[in-house]
């Protein structure tokens, strides 16, 4: 059944998540019989992965930041290189702003955000309805009262200088990046976008210089060969202070600005 070492530690980690074995389960006990819904379920897991279906999708749940987020495949998986975006955004500002977080998906940004800004109002804006049902979920999973759902086509719906800090995940991979191939069970729509890659991240720079108040701060993730074309968006954009954080593995991975006055 196993191709890989990962593989093996994926099957170890399922059973102890979704069947609740523990150490002897697995290890010791050589004599435990499997009911009829415990096959039944690693069949399914094994059909599943055989698929190339990842291990998050199958359990419906991710670790991002400092929680478990509910997913399924009408939203992104998180990664683990967003969290800088989260983790600079608790350090840097004041509690009591008020934030959107652009094509929410899963919700995972913007919540852990609210969680860690209790003074805080942070909006979710999504066009898909799936992804709003999914942030929904964990909205409701985790308290997250400050966290706020709309549904919208990036910021289209929102009023003139209505926030201090915007951010976004959004879809950046270019129609044919063979990257493609190993991304075959998340959304298309929330990976790919025009103009190599390029088109959601123009529309909502664009969009966001009368929706951050002045002063205000925009912060995009992108891909790791789209700094300079990024930060070019920005400074055209009537953007300063312009700079980028890099992951954990030295790549350019966000870009910030700030809204001139």
């Amino acid at each position: 059944m196993f191709y890989s070492d990962e593989a093996k530690n994926e099957f170890i980690y399922y059973l102890k998540e979704s069947l609740g074995f523990n150490y002897n389960d697995i290890y010791l006990n050589s004599e435990r019989f499997l009911t009829e819904q415990e096959e039944n379920l690693i069949k399914d897991f094994k059909k599943k992965k055989e698929e190339g279906m990842p291990l998050d999708y199958i359990l419906n749940s991710s670790k991002f930041y400092e929680n478990d987020f509910y997913i399924d495949d009408r939203v992104l998986i998180p990664r683990p290189e967003t969290e800088i975006l989260v983790e600079y955004v608790n350090n840097h500002f004041s509690s009591t702003l008020k934030l959107l977080d652009v094509g929410t998906g899963s919700g995972c940004i913007g919540i852990s955000i609210a969680l860690k800004n209790l003074s805080a109002t942070v909006y979710g804006s999504d066009n898909s309805i799936g992804a709003l049902e999914v942030a929904s979920i964990n909205k409701r999973n985790l308290n997250a009262d400050n966290f706020l759902l709309i549904h919208a086509n990036w910021l289209s719906c929102f009023g003139n200088k209505s926030f201090d800090l915007i951010v976004s995940n959004p879809p950046y991979i270019d129609e044919n990046d063979e990257h493609l191939n190993d991304l075959k069970h998340e959304p298309y729509s929330a990976l790919v976008s025009k103009d190599h890659g390029l088109g959601d991240i123009k529309k909502i720079v664009s969009q966001s210089t009368s929706i951050l108040r002045e002063g205000g701060v925009l912060m995009i993730e992108h891909g790791h060969d789209q700094e300079s074309e990024v930060k070019n968006i920005f400074s055209t954009s009537n953007f300063s202070n312009i700079l980028c954080l890099k992951d954990l593995s030295s790549i350019p991975r966000i870009t910030i600005g700030t809204l001139k006055i």
